[in-house]
């Protein structure tokens, strides 16, 4: 999975890792680990998801008068990030298409600014009344087309 420009991320925030973010394991040789997993990632892909939206004055259920659905999210974990760790979370909007676009979300260690992960999610405007898709509203194409 390619990485978009760090240009491009027009939403940051930062999060800290909490315990309850985190899976332990003891691993070959005996030693017990505990970080952020791909699967732990998730959750907070989502919370920036969400804070993204906001910033926006959208939701899930509303963005620019639309909903959406989510048919695909590609998840790449590239490094360790334990409780107590501050994530730098940057979002932005790509690939806009007529119907459909891509949010990635990046997520870099606030201090050292290793990489720890990044998301990809798929996001289709689509009329949940009529069970079709629709056109990405104006508003939302106009302040991030590029």
């Amino acid at each position: 999975m390619s990485e978009a420009p760090k240009e491009s991320f027009n939403f940051k925030t930062d999060l800290v890792v909490r315990r309850s973010d985190t899976r332990s394991a003891t691993v070959v040789g005996g030693l017990f680990v505990s970080h952020l997993t791909y699967e732990t990632f998730i959750p907070l892909v989502n919370e920036v998801f969400d804070a993204f939206l906001e910033s926006n004055s959208w939701s899930k259920a509303n963005i620019a008068g639309a909903n959406i659905i989510i048919p695909k999210m590609d998840v790449e974990y590239k490094s360790e990030a334990k409780a107590g760790d501050v994530l730098e979370f940057s979002a932005g909007v790509f690939n806009l298409g007529k119907k459909s676009c891509e949010l990635h979300i990046s997520a870099s260690q606030k201090v050292s600014k290793e990489e720890v992960g990044l998301a990809k999610i798929s996001l289709v405007f689509f009329d949940y009344v009529s069970k079709k898709t629709l056109e990405i509203p104006s508003a939302f194409r106009a302040k991030f087309e590029v």
